[in-house]
This record gives structure tokens, C-alpha cells and sequence, in this order.
């Protein structure tokens, strides 16, 4: 069952701005970028948004240090690398926190496992996560799962979502990331962002 695509967060933008689409049209995206990835294969969902929070990175790394000369350099930063990936540069600019910075390394390090071999297009997300032992739950449960549990009664929904639809997790850490990103909003703000795009979601 795939997320019941809107856009919400819209919930928080200026009357005419859309700040997903906002962040899109940065990196030339369509609007509608998200909405098409909920009709995806888990395996191209996985591979569309990594490289979507490869770019749009990229993209704030260069404008926040206003030289557009270093463009080209960022685009050909190792995502992931902890010393000098662009996950480590926006860390040290400010774009991202420490939750941020958990989600984009869990989900390239998944990303990862995917991309090099071809036979991974057959890629499930729940019987993924159905095959993951403790120690793997658990990084799942604070690289993806950390912004939707920590909501009031986050940790009830994600049980809930990782047994019948755990798309939604990766969904609402995507959201979540993406504001930070776009607002670099508080922890509280965030929190309450998140339980609105949930609620948006059970409509």
C-alpha cells in the first residue's frame, strides 16, 4: 500500500509558496516529484529520493556559502563520506542536525546496498524490513523511524507502519528532513509538522 500523496507541506508555507516544490524547482524537478515517486517500485522510490537529497544538498552547501564557482566541485562531493561528504558539509554549515544527519547516512547506506546490482530491482521494503535481526531494527527504527516516533504516540504508528506499510516511514522522514532543509525549523516545530503530515495522511 502505497502513501496517500498530497502535499503537505504546504501546511507551513507562505500563502503562495509551496516549500517542496520550491526546493524541486532548485535542482529541476516538476512539482509533482514526490507525488509521482508514490507510484514507484520500492527499488526506484529508494534510488529517486537519495539522488533528489543528493541535489538538493548539493545545492544548499553552494548557496549557503554563496560561490557559485564551487558548483561544480559539491556536485562531485561523495554524498556520505563522514570527513568530506556533502552530508559532513551541510553538518558543519548548519543545514542539518544530528536526526538529519542519521536519516541521510541510514538512507544512502541503503541506497547503497541497492544501486550496484541489478537483481535488487525486485526490491521489497517490508520483506526488507521483516528480514532485519535486533541490531537492524533498531538502526532502522533511529535512522528512518526517528522522526515519526518521536511524536506523541509516534512509537505506537511505527509498529504499526513497519508491519503494513513501512513506505510511510521512509515517506514522513522525508518530509521531515526536507523541512529542515528548506526552514532548518526547531525540534518542536518539527514534532509538530510531523503529526500534521500523519494526520493529513489518514484522511
Amino acid at each position: 500500500m502505497g502513501p496517500p500523496f498530497i502535499t503537505p507541506l504546504c501546511i507551513m508555507s507562505a500563502p503562495q509558496t509551496n516549500p517542496a516544490e520550491a526546493l524541486l524547482a532548485g535542482i529541476g524537478l516538476s512539482p509533482d516529484f514526490m507525488l509521482q515517486l508514490g507510484k514507484e517500485s520500492d527499488w526506484s522510490l529508494i534510488i529517486k529520493l537519495h539522488a533528489m537529497f543528493e541535489a538538493i544538498v548539493g545545492s544548499l552547501i553552494v548557496r549557503q556559502l554563496n560561490t557559485p564557482d564551487i558548483e561544480e566541485v559539491v556536485a562531485h562531493l561523495d554524498f556520505n563520506n563522514a570527513r568530506s561528504g556533502k552530508v559532513a558539509f551541510a553538518r558543519a554549515l548548519g543545514l542539518v542536525g544530528k536526526r538529519e544527519v542519521a536519516f541521510l547516512r541510514g538512507f544512502s547506506e541503503l541506497r547503497n546496498t541497492l544501486v550496484h546490482d541489478i537483481r535488487n530491482v525486485q526490491f521489497n521494503l517490508g520483506e526488507y524490513v521483516r528480514k532485519l535481526d535486533s541490531a537492524g531494527l533498531k538502526k532502522f527504527k533511529n535512522e528512518i523511524g526517528a522522526p515519526l516516533c518521536g511524536i506523541t504516540g509516534g512509537e505506537r504508528v511505527y509498529a504499526q507502519f513497519l508491519k503494513q506499510d513501512p513506505r510511510m516511514i521512509v515517506f514522513l522522514a522525508a518530509y521531515s528532513c526536507l523541512l529542515i532543509l528548506q526552514f532548518n525549523v526547531s525540534a518542536k516545530s518539527r514534532n509538530a509538522l510531523v503529526e500534521a503530515l500523519l494526520q493529513r495522511t489518514k484522511q
